[in-house]
Order: structure tokens, then sequence, then C-alpha cells
């Protein structure tokens, strides 16, 4: 069709294959994401900026995701197609800019966290292990699972009632480099002998439970400010190197040492 890309069955399914065989570690929620999306295409002739639009429209709308699985979509173009690559470089060049995620300002009450520590006692580890380390750390699902595969081999250092395990974990702007925890749950890690459920299923078991487990991060900053713990501190507990100022990381451990003394009594009511 001249230099235009019509968008089949045939292109789409291959495209779910060629995303699978070229990117192996994707995780299961963003493929799920592109299958809501690009299946929509079918049909859709990419000429134009004009036809950017009808792209969008197809997928309801222009937002982060739908900007994201046709963004992918025109990068396997370029790749599998030959003599399609001046065409995806015009529609990049006419792609809208990509739109941010929404803001959540939702932090669940204390009351919510408590219901779903009832309910999160009755499946029993490994559920319970990554409940206690949400609560205890406020850090990311994929930190908590690591710090579960990896608790025996990492640095730690024994603070009486809690301790600090030395991570190290830096992902871009997501970063982790000391969580803490109480000692009751640092020994829960070093017991379990078990395997761990994927990712997906983790996520989704928790928003089955009532909460999702990216708001657990939300209720723990909310926790340390309503005890009175600075602003920078809190930004040093949760990674957030880029937002701590100049200091050396390794500036803040004396300070979130004493920090986590006046965290530890405020989290203890909700640890299993």
């Amino acid at each position: 069709m001249g230099n235009c890309f019509e968008i089949t069955d045939d292109v789409v399914s291959e495209f779910f294959r060629w995303l699978r065989r070229e990117n192996p570690r994707i995780q299961v929620s963003t493929v799920k994401q592109y299958s809501y999306y690009v299946p929509k295409l079918i049909g859709v002739v990419l000429c134009s900026k004009e036809n950017l639009w009808k792209a969008f429209n197809a997928m309801g709308g222009l937002n982060k995701s739908s900007y994201e699985a046709l963004s992918r979509l025109l990068t396997f173009i370029e790749k599998k197609f030959e003599g399609y690559e001046d065409l995806v470089f015009k529609l990049r060049k006419a792609m809208p800019k990509k739109p941010r995620s929404k803001e959540d300002t939702y932090i669940p009450p204390d009351s919510l966290v408590l219901q779903v520590r009832d309910k999160v006692k009755e499946l029993g580890p490994p559920y319970t292990l990554f409940y206690n380390i949400l609560v205890s750390t406020g850090c990311r699902g994929t930190e908590a699972r690591y710090l579960i595969l990896n608790v025996k081999r990492l640095k730690t250092v024994d603070l009486g009632s809690y301790v600090r395990i030395h991570v190290d974990l830096q992902r871009g702007s997501k970063n982790e480099f000391v969580m803490y925890l109480p000692k009751e749950v640092y020994l829960q890690l070093l017991s379990f002998k078990g395997k761990l459920p994927h990712r997906d299923t983790v996520e989704d078991t928790f928003r089955e439970l009532g909460l999702a487990i990216k708001y657990f991060r939300k209720w723990f900053r909310q926790k340390l400010k309503q005890i009175g713990i600075d602003s920078e501190d809190i930004e040093a507990f949760q990674g957030r190197v880029t937002s701590i100022g100049g200091r050396r990381y390794t500036d803040w451990i004396p300070i979130l040492d004493e920090d986590y003394k006046r965290i530890l009594p405020a989290i203890k009511p909700f640890i299993i």
C-alpha cells in the first residue's frame, strides 16, 4: 500500500511472538498491557500523523499505556519489515508527547492495612514475608522479592531489636541502599526455605486482599511523617538519592539507625 503499513491479524500475532522472543524476561503485566491495546489496531493503516491519531482513537485514546504499546509496535515494524524505516522515522517524529502517569494521591488508612494483615496471616509464607517487609521498610515489591531471595548473602548489621541490611540495589531512579527490619522479621526471612510465586501472582494476590503493593510504600511514608521523621531522612529510607542533596548516602546511615528506633514502635502493631 505505497509507503504505508497496514496492521493485520498476522502482524499482531507476529508482534507478540517477537516480543517474547526478543525480550524473554519481559514482565507478564507488560504483555497483558500490550495485549489490551495492540489488537485494537487491526485494520489501521499507518501513513501519516493523522493515522497516528486514528490509532490512538482505536485504542480508546492517548494515555501512557497506549503510547507505550504503539511505540513498541513501531519498533517491531522497523526491525522486522524491510523498507519501512523512513515511515517509522516519520511517524516517531509525529508522535505526541508521552503522557505522564496520573499522580495517585491515595494513602490507605491504618485500619485497611490491619485488615490486609489479618487476611495475609491466613495465607502464611511467603505472603506474610512480603507483607512484613512492605510495612517494615516501605520498599517496592521488586525490592521485597530481592531481599527474600538474597537475605542470607547480604551484609547485615545487628542493632538489637532491629537490623540494617545493605542491599545496594540501583535501578536508574529506583534505588534501595539499606533496608531496616525488626529482628523477628529478619529471622523469619532466614528460616524461609520455600519457593516464591511469580511477581504478578504476588501483585494480584495483594490486590485481591484489598490493597495493591504500591500503597504500602505510600502508607509507610505517611507513617514516618506522622511520627516526625525528617523529610530528607524519609527520602533516604526510600532510596531517593536524587532528592537528598550532595551528601554521600553513607552519611545518612547513623541518622537512619537512630530514626528507626522511633519508627519501630509505630510499625510493630502491623507486623505478623
